[in-house]
């Protein structure tokens, strides 16, 4: 994303100064029975987090319908069974969480095992191969599987803050200025804000403050993502910067 995130990322608080609530901070707090909060966000988290696990998998060298196979497996059993009594501070954030789980899950299982349960009675997070494919392709060439799961986990971060991104505006009757901004927000094309402007009859120094509130607003959407997915205001920050340097690289 380039310049549109921070260097610094800002202290993670809500308007009261206090780190509110999130996925998994309620996952690691609360009692995971079918019916809880904490059950319900824990899903939530594995539906959005599948893509990062598939392109660790396939950086691997496993084939995409058995990296398939596998994410759907240990999904649910990470659904089923809910176990985080384990889960300390080594593991405070969900991204480390989940790849430690699953490096445990694909020592324990055969691709064989995994193919023999895949649809037999257990939670089932769907994961959509064509999609996985086209997301992980360029991560596909990262230096390790590591490398290739942060990877997909920012981009898995930054399309869900996007995706709020282009809901607000749209809420606010702007998808017109929306889509004609949203390609300066990583500052590659800085020089095309007069034609933006003739377009849209704004000024171009309005079309610059205009891309620079978009880029503040996202920076703030990347930052609400990754707070869902970290246990308090330290690791927020921390995993912030992680992110932003595997991006760059």
């Amino acid at each position: 994303m380039g310049s549109a995130i921070p260097d610094k990322p800002r202290p993670c608080a809500d308007s009261n100064g206090a780190f509110p609530e999130t996925h998994w901070s309620l996952v690691l707090r609360a009692g995971l029975g079918e019916a809880t909060d904490g059950a319900r966000a824990l899903n939530a988290l594995c539906r959005s987090y599948w893509p990062p696990l598939y392109a660790f998998l396939r950086r691997q060298g496993h084939a995409p319908h058995d990296a398939e196979d596998l994410v759907q497996g240990f999904l649910g059993r990470v659904l089923e069974r809910a176990d985080f009594a384990s889960v300390g501070p080594e593991k405070g954030r969900f991204r480390t969480f989940l790849l430690v789980s699953l490096r445990n899950h694909v020592l324990q299982q055969t691709e064989r095992q995994n193919a023999q349960k895949r649809g037999g009675g257990q939670t089932h997070v769907s994961v959509h191969t064509d999609g996985a494919e086209a997301l992980c392709g360029v991560d596909l060439s990262a230096t390790s599987p590591e490398l290739a799961y942060d990877r997909q986990w920012f981009r898995t971060v930054l399309s869900k803050a996007m995706a709020r991104l282009a809901q607000e505006y749209r809420a606010r009757g702007k998808d017109l200025l929306f889509e004609a901004l949203a390609p300066h927000l990583d500052g590659a094309a800085r020089g095309d804000y007069l034609s933006v402007g003739a377009r849209l009859g704004m000024a171009e120094g309005t079309v610059a403050v205009s891309v620079h509130r978009l880029r503040l607003r996202l920076q703030e959407l990347i930052r609400s993502e990754i707070m869902h997915t970290v246990a308090s205001p330290e690791q927020a920050d921390e995993e912030m910067q992680y992110l932003m340097e595997v991006w760059s690289r």
